[in-house]
């Protein structure tokens, strides 16, 4: 195909001209049918309205999941344009596993195509419709605040799974603290070190179930401090992506600053020449 084609491609998809007459039309026939499958997918759950329309669901399901494939195939296609997928077959696979986009463009459509590759579980392909819930994060190409956040995650993204580590230890060592403390009092309730790790998350996210908790004296007092040190830990994840939102939010504000003062620049430049 003609290198012209897939620019236009590139440049459709990726909304380089917002005013671009075919832009706009695409985008807004992708959104309109991302909100509708989300409406449909939550309509399913009615067993009444499926059971009435079964031919309409499973049609509106074969033409999103067509459209869909289209547009992934078009965005691999084209994704060589960008600089940071510029080889054509290396820059396309990094595309494919690195891009939180194109990931949640794959999962969005990969239930659908399962069934014909091999045999599964029906549990497991049951589990698989709810990937269709990933077609919502379709939506965050035609957010400039979602992008924001997309790229305060990439940035960020060492710092967030130093956190989730650190929370992850911390639970390792209250689970097996509170196992050897309480599991000779209740022994149903902390029969092991795994169900002495569901205490754990409590505290740890704020939950409060009350289901499991210490009744001896040193249990109480381990747990008060591995509760109050779980809270604080708790938030790190938060403070890390405050910061990065931070970062991204004041480098937006200078790229406006300087975009203002070009365009002042050229305005006074045109008002010299007249």
């Amino acid at each position: 195909m003609r290198p012209g084609l897939k620019a236009r491609v590139y440049d459709i998809l990726n909304i380089k001209d917002p005013d671009d007459p075919a832009t706009v039309l695409a985008n807004y026939f992708l959104v309109t049918l991302i909100v509708l499958n989300i409406v449909v997918f939550f309509l399913m759950t009615f067993e009444r309205i499926f059971t009435l329309h079964p031919s309409f669901f499973t049609a509106f399901e074969v033409f999103s999941v067509g459209v869909f494939t289209i547009e992934y195939i078009l965005r691999v296609w084209s994704c060589d344009l960008d600089p940071e997928y510029r080889q054509p077959l290396r820059g396309r696979l990094k595309y494919m596993s690195t891009n939180v986009l194109a990931i949640a463009d794959l999962l969005a459509i990969l239930p659908f195509y399962l069934p014909f590759i091999g045999t599964f579980d029906l549990i497991f392909l049951r589990a698989l419709r709810l990937f269709r819930l990933f077609r919502v994060f379709k939506l965050a190409r035609y957010s400039d605040s979602m992008d924001i956040i997309e790229r305060v995650l990439r940035r960020q993204k060492e710092y967030i799974l130093l956190t989730f580590a650190i929370q992850f230890v911390l639970l390792l060592i209250s689970a097996g603290i509170m196992y050897y403390l309480e599991h000779d009092a209740q022994p149903q309730k902390f029969a092991t070190i795994f169900d002495a790790m569901w205490w754990g998350l409590i505290p740890m996210t704020g939950v409060g179930y009350g289901d499991v908790f210490p009744v001896t004296p040193e249990g109480k007092a381990v747990g008060g401090l591995l509760t109050f040190i779980g809270v604080v830990v708790s938030a790190l994840p938060i403070g890390v992506i405050a910061a990065g939102l931070e970062i991204e939010l004041n480098k937006e504000a200078r790229e406006m600053g300087k975009n203002k003062i070009k365009k002042a620049v050229m305005y006074a430049g045109k008002k010299r020449n007249l």
